[in-house]
């Protein structure tokens, strides 16, 4: 029954932390501040560790942290924070390359060079993932590809696609990884709305390739590809 209801108030303060942080979110902001509800929370016996937690410095800035708790349980069951705790780290950087946001120009070969596509970010979702869009330009060629798509920078393990990455066997970081959000137009049935992609940057390019074929499966190699550049 001890460890039943230890176990017990650890999860309810771990709701609490949660139920916190959401509220913090709802209120207007001023930085610098932390965003607890953007970060991977796990717990393990006494120990609380929330990973990548997105921290807004005074300048605007976004860093990442990695922050430890653990307890100490009395034999009333009473929690108190263990002495050298919390444990506050910055969080591993990721090596993957920096995307650049603005407007870009698909190959000549594809809509005669009228494929226009415009990327905006970053932002910061969950797991505390850095998360980039892209959409057609106006103007642009009316079968651009993607129409539209969204993808994340940050661990695979904490991306809100961990769970069909994992599932199509895909472990290589050289890659960013995200969906497609609409396709007005398909290339031999590829590039439909919700197709697994993963996007990469180098210099003034940007690729993006399809994982996922025809039939709606996905490979853990890219079935298609494009590239696009920077032009402003």
């Amino acid at each position: 029954m001890n460890v039943r209801f230890r176990a017990v108030r650890l999860l309810v303060c771990l709701s609490t932390l949660l139920a916190a942080a959401v509220a913090v979110a709802a209120l207007p902001a001023t930085p610098p501040y932390a965003l607890f509800q953007y970060a991977s929370i796990t717990g393990s016996g006494n120990t609380i560790t929330a990973s990548w937690v997105p921290v807004v410095t005074t300048s605007g800035n976004t860093i990442y942290k990695n922050v430890t708790l653990q307890f100490n349980v009395d034999a009333s069951g009473n929690l108190t924070l263990a002495s050298g705790f919390p444990q506050v780290i910055p969080a591993p950087v990721v090596q993957v390359s920096s995307f650049m946001a603005g407007n870009y120009v698909g190959p000549n070969s594809v809509g005669g060079g009228k494929a226009l596509t415009t990327v905006t970010g970053p932002g910061v979702t969950s797991g505390g993932a850095t998360e980039w869009s892209l959409a057609a330009s106006p103007g642009a060629w009316q079968y651009t590809y993607p129409a539209s798509a969204t993808w994340y920078v940050g661990p695979l393990s904490s991306s809100p696609l961990a769970t069909r990455l994992q599932a199509a066997n895909i472990t290589s970081t050289a890659w960013s990884y995200g969906v497609v959000g609409s396709a007005p137009w398909t290339v031999d049935g590829t590039w439909y709305t919700n197709t697994l992609i993963g996007v990469s940057q180098v210099g003034n390019t940007i690729t993006i390739v399809s994982f996922t074929d025809a039939s709606s499966h996905d490979h853990n190699v890219p079935v298609d590809q494009i590239t696009y550049t920077l032009t402003h």
